[in-house]
């Protein structure tokens, strides 16, 4: 797995990107804010892997879900001619209707996409040498789902959990504390090696204990 991270700074989401040069292919895992907030960080990254052939390359952009902090940075995008946007399917209903629980409308903010591609529960995205499976994982927001690439047993988590051990809100429209709990325990039986996250650092060690202090922290709050 060929995996660019670029770091979001202040309340901008990481972005991750994978990689298949000889198909000429792009995979990326939410998009962070406007390029204007994060310097186009986003856009330098995807410069570098494709030397500015842009129009080589297919592009699809999965979203973990629906608040501005993960979705609003697709002007770093502009250069590319063929790119997907999925998304869980509440998720993607949320973007496109552009409706308050993606929170755009609260900083004003407008994106020029819309997610014409679906995945369900436990679909599996196929993408090089990476099996990348959907994992609908509620609680931060209704449609919030997570990706688990099954070779190099890696997470790309969303807001669902972070290093540390600690989760996202569940206090924004349509989260659940209840739910986040069910997520976290669901995913705490899954073997992972890698976790990356929305926000804040990666983990490379002890990601059970990692999300299981998530969920203890959910059942005592």
């Amino acid at each position: 797995m060929k995996l660019d991270v670029v770091r979001g700074g202040g309340m901008s989401s990481n972005s991750f990107i994978l990689s298949d040069e000889n198909e000429g292919k792009l995979f990326i895992v939410d998009l962070g804010l406007t390029g204007k907030l994060t310097r186009f960080a986003l856009k330098k990254s995807l410069k570098k892997i494709v030397d500015e052939k842009y129009e080589d390359y297919e592009l699809e952009v999965f979203l973990t879900h629906s608040h501005l902090d993960h979705i609003w940075g697709d002007n770093n995008l502009k250069d590319f001619q063929k790119i997907t946007f999925s998304a869980s399917e509440l998720a993607a209903n949320h973007i496109n209707a552009r409706d308050e629980i993606t929170l755009l409308s609260k900083y004003r903010a407008k994106i020029s996409f819309t997610v014409d591609k679906i995945y369900a529960d436990e679909d599996v995205i196929k993408f090089a040498d990476s099996e990348l499976k959907v994992i609908y994982s509620p609680g931060h927001t209704d449609g919030s789902a997570v990706l688990y690439e099954t070779n190099s047993k890696s997470l790309f988590a969303g807001d669902v959990v972070f290093a540390g051990g600690a989760c996202g809100r569940v206090d924004f429209p349509t989260g659940d504390r209840w739910e986040m709990i069910a997520t976290l325990d669901k995913l705490s039986r899954l073997d992972i090696n890698h976790l990356y996250s929305g926000h804040g650092p990666d983990v490379h060690q002890n990601v059970k204990e990692n999300i299981l202090n998530a969920k203890n922290m959910m059942e005592y709050w």
